[in-house]
């Protein structure tokens, strides 16, 4: 049994060091309310005992001051009554006072704040009876509850030239004993609100350090999986590679006759289109996991534009359009990556081309102080309001044009705009629907 105790516990306490915020949910749920309620039980019986104290004092301050009008004062019938009435008119907490003297074995009223009691005889008279006359001994306090309300009963013996005194006053603390218990009430509903603040707290802990577990596991998970995306891509792109080699042989064979030559030529545009593929996910998975690289330095973008242009311009043909660059009147020089920004460019030219059924495309570069726009200009199909919201979304072909039709993984634009913001560009589209489209790019420089 105290190996099965020892066990749990070394095992809860494994997990709690595993799981710091496991303690701190702990401290919050159990620490801090139990430390809650003994200080505020501590400072309730601190409140009481210092309150206890004063009324004390201020009893016997009271019980002072009639004894020594009593002893001193030549005129005391005029005196008492003023002094009774101010100690009941300032002092809530007192309901009575009494003057009382024996006389002819009874105990007689001869001041009270009840004027109608001065002259009777009090009925119980047996505390009189014991009380020792010496006020050096001070006041005897007899605490009860009466009607539900704490009340004390004070009394103080004196002897005045030879005639037996006996001072009485009732006080009750039903309105300070009503406060302190609102106030202790409100204590403990804060302490309720406080409760449950923490329990939310606590709960919302819990489920964070659940997500932030769930998070690493799929962290994890996606980790292996681009590292088997990477693998598989890689281990795609050889094979396509060999296949296209191996068909622009068979497309440059003397020997082959007509039909297969075009079937060569169609295994090379598929394994075209496998490599354009896999080079897609290759990059995607670069620039998520941000191990892309980029090489700055000084370059002519006009050169850059134009290089672009030269390449594309088979593509264009092909689709009998008019492809031209409008060359800027000077040298523009900017620092980026020029591999790079012949990548954006060729996607965005290339997308152009492949979208504009008739016309033109062209390509206008401006430079303005602190800055670089790229302007690619198109007499396609245009892009509505709509699709301009999803055009640089991954997996994502806008137009309205037949899938089926139009080769690509959507992932073009996707890429092209992660570039350009790796290049600290930005891109955007201006298009109207059945007139064209103009991609902008601008560069700080």
């Amino acid at each position: 049994m105290i190996s099965f105790v020892l066990h749990a516990l070394e095992r809860g306490l494994q997990v709690m060091r595993n799981n710091s915020r496991l303690l701190l949910v702990g401290v919050l749920l159990f620490v801090f309310p139990l430390l809650f309620i003994w200080v505020t039980q501590n400072f309730s019986e601190t409140a009481y005992n210092n309150i206890d104290s004063s009324e004390k004092k201020r009893v016997s301050i009271l019980h002072d001051s009639l004894s020594f009008t009593l002893s001193v004062s030549k005129n005391p019938d005029e005196l008492m009554p003023v002094l009774i009435d101010g100690y009941i008119k300032e002092n809530s907490d007192i309901s009575k006072i009494r003057v009382v003297t024996k006389r002819d074995n009874q105990f007689e009223i001869v001041y009270a704040s009840n004027r109608d009691l001065i002259g009777t005889t009090e009925k119980t008279d047996q505390l009189y009876r014991t009380l020792p006359l010496d006020s050096s001994e001070g006041s005897y306090i007899f605490e009860s509850i009466i009607d539900d309300v704490r009340t004390w009963q004070v009394f103080r013996g004196v002897n005045v030239d030879d005639t037996k005194y006996y001072i009485f006053s009732e006080h009750k603390f039903g309105v300070i004993d009503g406060l302190m218990a609102s106030r202790l009430q409100q204590s403990y509903y804060g302490l309720t609100a406080i409760f449950f603040f923490l329990i939310s707290l606590a709960y919302w802990l819990n489920k964070q350090t659940e997500w932030q577990k769930n998070t690493r596991k799929l962290a994890v998970q996606l980790e292996e999986r681009d590292m088997f995306s990477n693998m598989i891509a890689h281990e795609f792109r050889s094979p396509l590679t060999a296949i296209k080699g191996y068909a622009s042989f068979l497309e440059e064979s003397k020997t082959m006759q007509k039909e297969e030559l075009r079937f060569a030529g169609n295994i090379k545009k598929s394994a075209d289109r496998l490599v354009t593929l896999v080079n897609d996910f290759l990059e995607v998975a670069r620039l998520q996991s941000g191990k892309l690289t980029i090489d700055k330095k000084e370059v002519e973008i006009n050169a850059v534009l134009q290089s672009v242009v030269d390449d594309l311009q088979v593509m264009a043909v092909e689709k009998n359009l008019q492809l031209t660059f409008i060359e800027p009147k000077s040298k523009i020089l900017v620092n980026t990556d020029s591999s790079r920004m012949i990548q954006v460019m060729t996607n965005i030219i290339s997308n152009a081309i492949k979208y504009t059924d008739s016309g033109k495309v062209e390509i206008e570069c401006q430079k303005i102080p602190g800055e670089l726009t790229i302007i690619v200009k198109d007499t396609g199909m245009g892009i509505s309001a709509e699709d301009q919201q999803k055009l640089f979304a991954p997996f994502i072909r806008v137009g309205g044009v037949d899938s089926t039709s139009t080769t690509g993984t959507g992932l073009g634009m996707w890429i092209t705009r992660q570039l350009v913001e790796l290049l600290n560009g930005k891109i955007g589209v201006e298009s109207i629907k059945g007139v064209g489209t103009h991609v902008v790019i601008s560069f700080r420089i």
